[in-house]
């Protein structure tokens, strides 16, 4: 017999669904966040400090080969936006781009770290987000053998 669920209740339900899905939502604790001069994240951080001294760096082997002295707008060009996180912690301005973002789901468990570069004020906003929870596989597999071997007889887990 077919379900009689409102149109309003089924689109909340679908609505649910896809939040569950997306990094950035049904969040269990707070986004850590933090404003830096440098990057903290280690990806670009040597190309940053050449970019900010002037010295030249690789170009994208996407795009060409050897090396050139870039702008800051020059060097950020192909990366994207964070329309989920598109304001600087700094200033406030939309004018930003992602340069660093990393997500790992395990059994339903989420973390993710993700750094725009803002190109007004060339400062680097951090967020980051971590279930209480989450555990990594090898995390959680340590955790389940030790619950095992403390849980077994003496005479099993001695040997």
């Amino acid at each position: 017999m077919p379900s009689k669920e409102s149109a309003e209740a089924k689109d909340a339900r679908e609505q649910s669904e896809r939040d569950a899905v997306l990094y950035n939502k049904n969040l269990r604790a707070d986004i850590e966040t933090a404003v830096n001069d440098q990057p903290k994240a280690q990806v670009h951080s040597r190309e940053w400090a050449k970019i900010m001294r002037g010295d030249p760096v690789e170009i994208n082997p996407a795009v060409g080969f050897g090396y050139k002295i870039m702008s800051v707008a020059e060097w950020s060009a192909r990366w994207k936006r964070n329309d989920d996180f598109p304001d600087c912690l700094n200033c406030g301005s939309l004018n930003t781009k992602e340069h660093h973002f990393i997500q790992t789901w395990c059994r339903g468990k989420k973390k993710w770290e993700s750094e725009l570069l803002c190109l007004a004020c060339h400062s680097f906003s951090w967020r980051s987000y971590c279930d209480p929870d989450f555990k990594t596989p090898e995390q959680y597999e340590k955790a389940r053998w030790e619950e095992l071997i403390a849980a077994a007889p003496p005479s099993v887990a001695a040997s």
